[in-house]
């Protein structure tokens, strides 16, 4: 399985003990998505972040729920690529 987080640019310039929102899963576990496909949305810092599926798969299970904060390297959900 592949875990997904929030890319590392997102973070950067970021304070140190800053946690972004998981502002909402545009997918649901068990759904097919494609490379590229937005996924889910998060805020850090006054801008929203938009989370692309890695890979052509699977979303697998979700970690963090809508509305849930989280801090760098968070797992948010897992993946199965196909």
């Amino acid at each position: 399985m592949i875990p997904i987080t929030l890319p590392d640019a997102a973070w950067e310039g970021a304070q140190d003990g800053i946690e972004a929102l998981l502002d909402k899963w545009l997918v649901a576990p068990g759904v097919h998505v494609t490379k590229g496909q937005l996924i889910a949305s998060a805020v850090l810092v006054k801008a929203a972040m938009d989370i692309e599926a890695p890979a052509d798969g699977v979303i697998d299970s979700i970690a963090v729920h809508d509305g849930e904060s989280f801090a760098s390297g968070t797992v948010l959900a897992y993946f199965r690529s196909e």
